[in-house]
């Protein structure tokens, strides 16, 4: 059974002081059981600054994470927090694996070298993997998806890609034993006596269109037509405007998608839409599909928190909870961008060890009513990964 340990601090100027805070809170001596693993969420800061690579040169074990724009644990939440989720147990083995950099022409054969390898290494079929894609713009997020969700087979899959302060996506990081890197896939995927369970939410029902348009013609990510129209013109029938659709507005329009085959609809993200009307989204859009706009602003934001702990809360023996929610949220919440933040915080209170942050793209399964997951890529969306 896995226990999960936490420590944060806030602390990004003096190294030393921050590491102390880290280990005293650790108390590893205490805590730590046979095999663990550590998961990172930081501000780009403490890359810079030396304080990850010099934490892990003390940890005995593997870590890997991501940089974020905000996060919380232990009460706090905070937009420069550096947080470590130890996850340690008897009866739990972690194999941890970095792929070679990513591009548009080896994507396949890196992520799943990474997986083989990390695998190799475990005693028995992996139970979850643990992924952090790295933010490529020019590659997006569907290739990768892709490619890990192949390799993992049934096996589920939790994730998220990093994100930073900055709009444009720079200072993005995915962390492996104290390095920061930018093209490169990093995993943990763990075998043994853990069941977990996952929830998500995007927008409500009464937030979403009730005209479902499908999806006619389709290439992977790209989206050529929905109702044998162009997506301009659905989007034009659904009344966004011409101006709206240049305007970059349409990045933070969650477009519901209903995979036909029993599962959950997945929230999708936009990236662009080109003059001849052609969009390119985040995730993959099989022809057949049915898609409708939604909207989300502060109180759909709020409400789907409420209802996603609401969910977990129902389950019993928590020992850990590993949470993340979609920048495009943080975004929405305008000036009172840390609600949902300590709203959850709020909510879980003592209940059970959490690591929560804000996400580039959330990875996170959906369970159909038999019970049976399928492995998904997802935006706008709040995720858990319950222990």
């Amino acid at each position: 059974m896995i226990r999960m340990l936490t420590a944060c601090t806030e602390e990004v100027g003096e190294t030393g002081e921050a590491i102390n805070e880290i280990m005293e809170q650790l108390d590893m001596e205490a805590n730590l059981l046979n095999n663990s693993v550590g998961l990172i969420f930081c501000d780009p800061e403490f890359i810079h600054s030396g304080m990850v690579a010099a934490l892990s040169k003390k940890l005995p074990f593997n870590t890997v994470g991501i940089t974020t724009r905000a996060g919380a644990t232990q009460g706090i939440v905070s937009p420069t927090l550096f947080s470590i989720s130890v996850l340690t147990a008897d009866d739990v083995t972690f194999s941890v694996a970095k792929s070679q950099e990513i591009n548009a022409e080896n994507v396949d054969e890196a992520v799943s070298s990474a997986y083989r390898e990390a695998e190799g290494r475990l005693p028995e079929k992996p139970a979850l993997a643990i992924a952090y894609p790295p933010m490529i713009l020019s590659l997006g997020t569907h290739p990768m998806a892709t490619a890990l969700f192949r390799a993992a087979g049934n096996t589920p899959v939790f994730g998220t890609l990093p994100c930073s302060p900055e709009f444009d996506h720079t200072d993005s990081f995915i962390i492996i034993n104290g390095t920061a890197e930018t093209m490169s896939l990093v995993l943990v995927l763990m075998s043994g006596n853990i069941h977990p369970d996952f929830f998500m939410m995007s927008t409500s029902e009464r937030n979403l269109q009730k005209q479902y348009g499908i999806i006619t013609k389709s290439e992977g990510n790209v989206v050529y037509k929905v109702n044998e129209v162009s997506f301009a013109e659905y989007l034009e029938r659904q009344g966004f405007s011409k101006s709206k659709m240049s305007s970059g507005f349409l990045y933070l329009i969650p477009f519901m998608m209903n995979f036909n085959d029993g599962n959950p609809s997945v929230a999708c993200g936009m990236y662009s839409i080109n003059a001849d009307g052609v969009a390119v989204f985040g995730s993959e859009m099989p022809e057949g599909n049915t898609i409708s706009p939604g909207s989300l602003n502060y109180e759909g934001i709020m409400e789907t928190a409420e209802e996603l702990l609401q969910r977990v809360s129902l389950k019993k023996n928590i020992n850990g909870i590993l949470m993340y929610s979609c920048l495009a949220r943080y975004i929405l919440l305008g000036i009172k961008n840390d609600d949902e933040l300590k709203k959850i915080t709020e909510k879980i209170g003592g209940a059970a060890p959490y690591q929560l942050c804000y996400s580039g793209g959330e990875i996170c399964p959906v369970k159909n009513n038999a019970g049976e997951l399928t492995n998904r890529i997802h935006n706008y969306t709040l995720i858990a990964c319950v222990f």
